[in-house]
């Protein structure tokens, strides 16, 4: 263990200067490879020159923000190479090795070289977060070697704890202030390679916090207090900030890269993460960020009659269409199985927040994000989620927008169909009675002029919530016909016949209608063909009359 320093800086990391420079991108693949593959089940401390170096390496090209570039003038960084740290010294010193930021950026080929390598050394500093458990004798030799207590004591003793916490001081006090100041980073490689080493980090660390906790007492009791902090919460606090922060620390170009890198780290989570600790630590804080993501903003600076420039307007289209994807994949592979509630009740809690956005378009992520969520976890919400969920999706049936109030109708239809049938005649119940009351009505005609200016403003507000009891009680209703494409119970005839009342231009408006006559067309289509004399038989006269006049086609001699 003596030479290794002066080998890898005499021999093996000069070579790598040389090597990496002239390598081909499409051959990085191999060095990576051979990274891995030669500190492969080493300590720590046989790899913390080429860590040391990789970083130093990071820290001369990565392209930085304004602003945040390095301001340590002193001696070169191949100086400090050239005077490598000693291994047992304390974790602070081996974060103050003095660095000089170059005055310009590498080519965007070189800094993802260096992402790209540094990436395989965090993997192999997360393996052995096993704490030592590479120089212990494997599970199954102990049945076939006799193995004493003083032994086995002292194969425990040989926890690399020391050299791991020196290691993993360097990267968060050095390597990570880089990589969160390089999240705007103008090179779509780059961003990718930042944001894999940026959930690295948040794994690797989260692994060797929980693993740390198994080792002997004696070495909890001293070790403990030197762990690094948790970069976890800086980056997803450091995450949130982007769509927040003030206009002048973020460009437009700039804040979207940086959502695009931030949109990456979450399919890192999603993709590589376990399903407990990045979905709960990573992945539900970031959601309103996804969220606010989806909102078109150049659309509003037309008004001013100011040219959008094209390429801006793709950007930003690549940034929604990117995040909407995001939304819709979390919804659905992302279940919260693991026994949290906690964590329902949050992710609940953002979409309260979230429908209620003044752009449509975060509305309608939030109610077509509500419909897979739900049907995933339907069987593990508790009566306070239910009633939280179906109070959100009936709130968004009343939505202005037809493509809000259109995924709500979708996301209600599958909510009914997992309901209890008496459960959903009772709610059938009472929107029925609500649809009947707000059907629209005559105008009176009124006394005198003055009387008519005087009510003007009552009738108004009146008629805004008439108009919008009428919508969510038709909805609600369309939703309940609709999530019985197979059978017919009770409920269905009486919600079709309080649904026919609102399909003629006298008592609903156009939006209304047309929802009315898709419902009744898809019930035809569904149960007026093969079946339709066994379901007939649920129906009274009145009623099939009453449905006969929203189907059948109008001819001239009706």
């Amino acid at each position: 263990p003596k030479d290794v320093p002066s080998l890898w800086n005499s021999l093996l990391l000069p070579f790598l200067d040389d090597a990496i420079a002239k390598v081909p991108i499409s051959h990085q693949g191999s060095f990576f490879d051979a990274f891995r593959y030669g500190i492969h089940h080493f300590p720590p401390m046989y790899f913390f020159d080429l860590t040391q170096w990789a970083i130093i390496n990071i820290e001369k090209t990565l392209w930085q923000k304004e602003g945040e570039q390095s301001t340590e003038p002193t001696h070169s960084a191949r100086e400090s190479e050239e005077a490598p740290l000693q291994h047992k010294d304390s974790a602070e010193d081996a974060t103050e090795i003095p660095t000089k930021a170059a005055p310009s950026a590498d080519g965007f080929t070189t800094q993802s070289k260096w992402l790209f390598l540094v990436s395989s050394i965090l993997i192999e500093l997360d393996s052995e977060t096993d704490l030592g458990a590479t120089q212990q004798l494997p599970w199954y030799t102990e049945t076939l070697l006799p193995v004493t207590p003083s032994s086995n004591r002292l194969t425990r003793d040989l926890v690399p704890i020391d050299d791991l916490l020196t290691s993993w001081n360097l990267v968060s006090k050095r390597l990570l202030p880089r990589l969160l100041g390089a999240l705007a980073h103008p090179y779509e490689k780059c961003r990718e390679h930042i944001a894999g080493c940026l959930f690295r980090i948040c794994y690797c660390h989260r692994k060797f916090n929980r693993t740390s906790r198994t080792a002997t007492t004696e070495t909890i009791s001293n070790d403990m207090a030197a762990l690094p902090v948790d970069p976890g919460k800086e980056i997803v606090n450091h995450l949130v900030r982007i769509d927040d922060s003030p206009t002048e620390d973020y460009l437009f170009k700039a804040r979207h890269h940086a959502l695009i890198t931030a949109r990456k780290f979450i399919v890192y989570c999603v993709h590589l993460g376990d399903a407990k600790s990045e979905f709960s630590d990573y992945v539900i804080p970031l959601l309103p960020l996804c969220f606010r993501s989806l909102k078109v903003k150049l659309d509003s600076s037309s008004d001013d009659n100011t040219e959008v420039d094209p390429a801006n307007r793709m950007l930003e289209a690549e940034v929604v269409k990117g995040y909407r994807y995001q939304v819709a994949e979390v919804s659905c592979s992302c279940v919260v199985a693991y026994g949290e509630d906690v964590d329902l009740t949050r992710v609940l809690e953002a979409l309260g927040t979230v429908a209620k956005y003044e752009s449509w378009q975060i509305r309608q992520a939030a109610a077509n994000f509500l419909r897979c969520f739900q049907g995933g976890h339907k069987f593990l919400f508790d009566k306070v989620q239910s009633h939280s969920t179906m109070n959100m999706v009936i709130s968004l049936l009343m939505d202005e927008r037809r493509e809000v109030s259109s995924a709500a109708l979708a996301a209600l239809t599958g909510i009914l169909a997992s309901m209890p049938l008496t459960s959903v005649s009772e709610f059938v119940s009472k929107y029925v009675r609500i649809a009947n009351k707000s059907v629209i009505k005559r105008k009176k005609t009124a006394k005198s002029p003055r009387e008519n200016i005087e009510t003007n403003s009552s009738v108004s507000e009146k008629e805004k919530e008439r108009a919008r009891k009428q919508q969510k009680s038709v909805y609600f209703l369309c939703a309940a016909v609709l999530s019985r494409p197979y059978d017919t119970p009770q409920f269905v005839p009486v919600a079709l016949m309080a649904l026919s009342k609102h399909s003629f231009e006298r008592t609903a408006p156009l939006g209304v209608r047309e929802v009315v006559k898709m419902c009744c067309g898809e019930f035809k289509r569904t149960h007026m063909s093969d079946n339709w004399e066994l379901h007939r038989k649920q129906f009274s006269q009145e009623q099939l009359e009453a449905l006969q006049d929203v189907v059948s086609t109008p001819h001239y001699y009706a």
